[in-house]
C-alpha cells in the first residue's frame, strides 16, 4: 500500500500531488481541505468514508497535495511522507463481469473451490466476492495474517471455501 503516484504541476503555485491506498494516504496528512481553506485532519470521519465505499464494492483511492517548496526539483519518497493536506477519497465502481461471475459458478457446480487474491481493502474484496457469487459469509484473510500462520492452519484456509486473501 505504498503511494501509487507523485507529480509536480506548475501553475502559479508549485504543488505536489499524491494519490493512492487511503490508509497510507492518510497516515501522511495533517490538515485536509474544507471549503475555501485547511482545517485540522479528522482521521474517524475519513475512515467511515473509506470503510462506506469499501463496503459496497468501491475501490477506494485517497488524494492529497502539498506546495513543492523553493528550489524543488526532484522528489523523493521523503518529500511526501508528512505534511499533505487531504483533498478527497474516491470511490471507483469496477463491478464484476457477468462472465466472471457465470465462470464462478460454473467452477463451483464443478466442485472447484474459487479463491480471489487482490490486493483491495478487505471490505471491497468481501463485497466483491458476494458479487461474484463466490459466497455470502467471505472470510478475507490478509497477507499479514497468512504469513503468522503455520502449514496446518495455511492448509484450512485453503480448503475452506469461504476465505479471500488480500
Amino acid at each position: 500500500h505504498l503511494v501509487h503516484d507523485f507529480v509536480v504541476y506548475r501553475n502559479g503555485e508549485r504543488l505536489i500531488f499524491v494519490k493512492g491506498a487511503p490508509e497510507r494516504v492518510l497516515g501522511m496528512c495533517a490538515r485536509q481541505r474544507q471549503g475555501d481553506g485547511e482545517g485540522p485532519l479528522i482521521p474517524d470521519y475519513w475512515t467511515a468514508a473509506i470503510h462506506g465505499l469499501a463496503r459496497e464494492g468501491h475501490r477506494v483511492l485517497a488524494l492529497a497535495a502539498k506546495p513543492a517548496g523553493p528550489g524543488a526539483s526532484e522528489l523523493e519518497a521523503a518529500d511526501v511522507e508528512h505534511g499533505l493536506v487531504l483533498l478527497a477519497v474516491v470511490g471507483i465502481i469496477d463491478p464484476p463481469r457477468e462472465e466472471a461471475r457465470a465462470a464462478v459458478m460454473e467452477c463451483r457446480r464443478a466442485g472447484i473451490a474459487v479463491k480471489m487474491i487482490t490486493g483491495d481493502h478487505a471490505a471491497t474484496s468481501a463485497a466483491i466476492a458476494r458479487q461474484l457469487g463466490l459466497s455470502d459469509d467471505p472470510k478475507v484473510v490478509s497477507g499479514h495474517e497468512l504469513a503468522k500462520l503455520d502449514e496446518a492452519e495455511l492448509a484450512e484456509v485453503y480448503k475452506t471455501e469461504r476465505h479471500l486473501l488480500y
